[in-house]
This record gives structure tokens, C-alpha cells and sequence, in this order.
């Protein structure tokens, strides 16, 4: 960099290096100059640049101006984890379940229930300690849990195909048999129960989700267009009777009313430019009517849209990378 003065010729690099090789002395000034450069401009070449630079707004993610709005929890199940995300998108919370599970639970005493591959988990969020465990057989895979009353856990297994409800004892005290003529890893994801106390069970790759009574027997079946991927990860009861269908690699969402007729849609071609839909997983519908969804192995891995389908906010952090299960902590 030169130092910029009418009538002068020399730079202020090459006086510098005069006075490195003891040439001349720091207070002398050039032999074609008048004065010495100012203090001013020293320090401005001693550091151009990172004076002026301003940290992001939100370091450990990428979220819409405004914030998340939320407290969530990310389920990480490539990373075997589940992270509690703040407002801000900062990762306030990181908990080790294990490897692939796809279903996550704050609960009322502040542990956290989780399922992996190979069971359901309780952690100690404080210490990371198991606290509880259900460990499933050899060849049997668990992809979803659900804390129910008194303690109990709803549990849905994949090879024995089998759902029902534990207790804390490790007690069962109700079970049904499911039906499947799909490979192991394909044959279930997702299963609730209702307020009313049926069975909400998403068949994977069959792409259907059908409504249990407590014998099994078949209520309902909420049947998803056809799609390049076809599929379906969870049914989730909302308060007004109808039940929202994430799509898996189909991509899409589904809101069925009772007569199991699609009333609402979420597809690629509702979002703008730069989402990348891949595989839908969990829905949960707000009770301002929004709609918190995760998309795993897509981009960005959470957002929330509104009836219209416009976009609240979105969420993307490499740190946590593919989500499977969103769940909204202080939905309002």
C-alpha cells in the first residue's frame, strides 16, 4: 500500500523497510517528503478489516430475521442426539439417546424420552444419564415412542410387528398385533394414541396410515397420493377431529378431515426458491393453525408455515445436521 501525498514519490512500504535495515529512523520522514505518514494511517494499514466486521445475528444457525419464535427439541438421529434449540437458534440443550431413532419427548419432570434403533430410552437431562430403558429383541427395530399417562410408554416395533403400551416395570399391559408384509425397516414409523383412545399407526412403505381400535381392528385408513417415493412416516390427531399425514419421500403433508378426504396440501412447489423437501417427518400443528414440520436430509430441516402456506421461519444448522422429529415446546 502507498501513502498517498501530492509530491511525494516514495511509498510508505519501502520507508518502512529503510527503517527496519536502520537506513533511517522511525521519526525521520522520507528524503522526498516533508512530514512522516500520520498515526492514523499506520493504524489502518496495521489492520484493514477486521474492525468492521459483524458477527451474525445467530451464530449456531440459520433462521429467518425474526427468530425461530420457538424453544424446540431436534431429533439427530444420524448423531444418535437430541438437541434443544432456543428462539435465537442457539443449541441450548444436547442430549445422547443413541443411533436412528426418530421420536422425541420433553416430560413433565424434565427428563428426556427418546426412541433409538434398538429401544427407548429416558435421559437425565441435567447429567445425560438413562434413568429408564426398553430394549428391543434381535432383528426388531423401534422408531417411535410416546409418553402416555401414569408413566406408561407407547411403543411400535418394527420385525415383530407389534405396538403397545409399557410400563415403567417393564410390564406390558396392552399389546396388538400388526400386520405387514414389507421388509423389517419398512414396515413402520410413527404411532399415537388418541384422545379417544384409538391408534394412529403409519405403515412406511405401504404409504397409509390407519386408525386402530384397542383390538386392532381397522377404523380408518388415510391413504396418500401416489408419489415417486412412496410413503408415510406419522398420523397426527389435531384438536378439531382432523389428522395431519407426513408423506416421507413422497415429500408432501396431508391434512385429512373425518371422512379421510385431503383438505390440505404442503408440497415443493408451495415453498420458495432454495427449499429442498426430501423426507417429511413430523407435523405439528400450532395453535394459531401454523404448522411446525421437519425434513430430514432436506433443507432447511425445520420451518413453519401458516394455512396460506407462507413461510413464519426456517431453521438449518450443520452442527446438528439431518432432523427426523420436531417437537414444539411452547406452542402458542
Amino acid at each position: 500500500m502507498a501513502y498517498r501525498n501530492p509530491g511525494v514519490s516514495l511509498s510508505l512500504a519501502a520507508f518502512l523497510l529503510m527503517v527496519a535495515a536502520g537506513a533511517v529512523t522511525p521519526s525521520q520522514s522520507p528524503a522526498t517528503s516533508t512530514q512522516a505518514p500520520a498515526a492514523s494511517a499506520l493504524a489502518t494499514i496495521a489492520a484493514p478489516s477486521a474492525a468492521t466486521t459483524t458477527p451474525p445475528a445467530f451464530p449456531t444457525g440459520v433462521v429467518s430475521a425474526k427468530g425461530i419464535t420457538h424453544t424446540f427439541l431436534a431429533h439427530a438421529p444420524i448423531q444418535g442426539k437430541v438437541y434443544k434449540v432456543a428462539p435465537n437458534g442457539d443449541i441450548v440443550g444436547e442430549y445422547t439417546v443413541g443411533p436412528k431413532g426418530e421420536d422425541s419427548w420433553l416430560l413433565p419432570n424434565g427428563r428426556l424420552l427418546a426412541s433409538y434403533t434398538g429401544g427407548v430410552r429416558e435421559i437425565d437431562t441435567a447429567t445425560g444419564a438413562t434413568t429408564w430403558e426398553y430394549k428391543a429383541g434381535p432383528g426388531v427395530e423401534v422408531h417411535s415412542c410416546q409418553p402416555l399417562p401414569d408413566g406408561r410408554v407407547l411403543i411400535c416395533e418394527c420385525g415383530s410387528k407389534r405396538l403397545f403400551e409399557i410400563n415403567r416395570d417393564l410390564t406390558i399391559t396392552h399389546e396388538i398385533k400388526l400386520e405387514s408384509s414389507q421388509p423389517a425397516h419398512k414396515q413402520f414409523r410413527l404411532a399415537r394414541k388418541t384422545a379417544a383412545g384409538t391408534y394412529l399407526v403409519a405403515y412406511g412403505s405401504d404409504a397409509v396410515v390407519r386408525e386402530l381400535d384397542a383390538d386392532g381392528k381397522t377404523l380408518q385408513t388415510f391413504v396418500v397420493p401416489p408419489a415417486k417415493n412412496p410413503g408415510v412416516n406419522g398420523g397426527f390427531r389435531l384438536p378439531n377431529g382432523n389428522t395431519l399425514v407426513t408423506g416421507g419421500y413422497g415429500a408432501e403433508v396431508y391434512e385429512f378431515d373425518h371422512d379421510a378426504h385431503i383438505i390440505w396440501t404442503l408440497k415443493q412447489s408451495d415453498l420458495p426458491a432454495g427449499f429442498n423437501l426430501h423426507y417429511m417427518g413430523t407435523a405439528q400443528r400450532l395453535p394459531n393453525g401454523d404448522t411446525v414440520l421437519s425434513n430430514f436430509q432436506g433443507e432447511p430441516e425445520v420451518f413453519e408455515v401458516t394455512p396460506e402456506k407462507h413461510v413464519v421461519w426456517q431453521y438449518h444448522n450443520e452442527k446438528i445436521g439431518p432432523v427426523s422429529a420436531c417437537l414444539v415446546l411452547d406452542a402458542q
